[in-house]
């Protein structure tokens, strides 16, 4: 019988595997998900790069919520309500929360533009929902 040989994967390997992984994750578990990972990549740039690359995804899919700083209650992060990568918008409070994603909390809050706020006409039927 030939043996059969070990190859090693390649760090691009490595991160598709990895970010597969925190994606498919189940419903709050991606930070214990992540932590198990980056004990078996034993790589930090690779797992580095590939939570930076999943947790956004993950975390809009999820449609987490996560409190702002400073008292305004909370943003729920997803695609409908964001503005730039890591800008998400909470209407109701006409602030926009900035969103560090693997870490998975709000690190500042400013005051929305009038071109980000929805028009009057949008807002109207918000508010009554």
């Amino acid at each position: 019988m030939a043996e059969e040989e070990e190859t090693e994967l390649s760090d691009d390997q490595k991160k598709g595997i990895a970010k597969w992984f925190l994606v498919n994750a189940p419903a709050g578990e991606i930070q214990y998900v992540s932590r198990d990972l980056k004990l078996v990549l034993n790589d930090d740039d690779v797992y580095n790069e590939a939570a930076s690359e999943a947790f956004p995804v993950y975390n809009k899919s999820h449609l987490i919520s996560l409190t702002m700083p400073g008292g305004f209650g909370d943003v729920l992060v997803t695609s409908y309500g964001e503005l730039q990568d890591n800008e998400y918008l909470d209407p109701k409070t006409a602030q926009v929360a900035i969103v560090d994603h693997v870490k998975q909390a709000c690190t500042k809050v400013r005051p929305a533009t009038d071109e980000e706020l929805p028009s009057a006409y949008v807002e109207e039927y918000r508010y009554v929902l």
